[in-house]
């Protein structure tokens, strides 16, 4: 009897490793831990972790975590169990490219999320860097429009890094602009926990301050961030930030928001 139920317990120990999925830690920042048994080890980029595992986020902390074909992007603190992330994983997608292919037409009338098919695979062939090297004085209008002719192509991650250079040479309401662009296509190219990071970071928006607003929102609500999501869209709401099909767009994601 007893070699029975040994049996069953391995096999059930069995089914439940076979049936975890191996991931890896794309984007992390801050502090970000992955429990083993009743310790938690800091992971870090490139580190594997698997379905079955739990993490827990730091405050002010965010991380990326990728199966080669879907992401979970958190950004809030607490603990997570990245099985149920993962089965959630199609309905934030959906979410996510619809508010993105809206919010999009302020980079460019003719951006769309939906194209970054050939702009992945682009992306990883070249091998795309996140660090942005200033050599030459930039013409910031340049550069913004080369990253919106890479928005129109569906190369998002090309498009994050030429508009960065935009960020860094621009001043003012224009620095804005170009830190929204950016924060967008970070967005459209799946690294949600980098445009989080940026959109977070934005200062003195002027005219930008409502569709930063919008777009943190809805990455707020995909990656666990659901307070502060409510807060930012509630004070801009009172505030009267938006009006016609923002005002709806706002209203909907305070809804969802605050039935979490």
């Amino acid at each position: 009897m007893k070699k029975a139920f040994l049996a069953v317990v391995a096999s059930l120990a069995l089914a439940a490793s076979l049936a975890a999925v191996p991931l890896r830690v794309a984007w992390a920042d801050g502090k970000v831990e992955r429990q083993k048994g009743s310790a938690w080890t800091t992971v870090g980029i490139g580190d594997q972790v698997d379905s079955s595992d739990t993490l827990r986020l730091a405050a002010g902390a965010s991380v990326e975590i990728t199966d080669g074909k879907r992401k979970v992007a958190l950004t809030a603190a607490g603990v997570y169990k990245l099985d149920g992330l993962l089965k959630q994983g199609s309905e934030m997608a959906r979410k996510k490219v619809g508010a993105l292919d809206k919010l999009g037409k302020l980079v460019d009338p003719k951006a769309s999320a939906a194209s970054s098919t050939v702009a992945a695979v682009r992306g990883a062939a070249q091998g795309a860097d996140s660090v942005t090297w200033m050599v030459d004085e930039v013409d910031v209008a340049a550069a913004m429009d080369e990253g919106r002719a890479l928005v129109r192509e569906g190369d998002f991650s090309a498009a994050a890094a030429k508009f960065d250079e935009a960020v860094l040479a621009a001043v003012g309401i224009q620095k804005a602009e170009a830190a929204y662009a950016e924060a967008w296509a970070l967005a459209a190219d799946d690294r949600t926990g980098q445009a989080v990071k940026l959109l977070r970071g934005m200062t003195s928006a002027g005219k930008w301050e409502g569709p930063r607003i919008l777009l943190l929102s809805r990455l707020d609500l995909d990656t666990g961030s659901t307070q502060e999501a409510a807060s930012l869209l509630k004070t801009a709401i009172d505030g009267k930030v938006f009006s016609g099909e923002d005002l709806e767009l706002a209203k909907s994601m305070l809804t969802e928001a605050t039935a979490k």
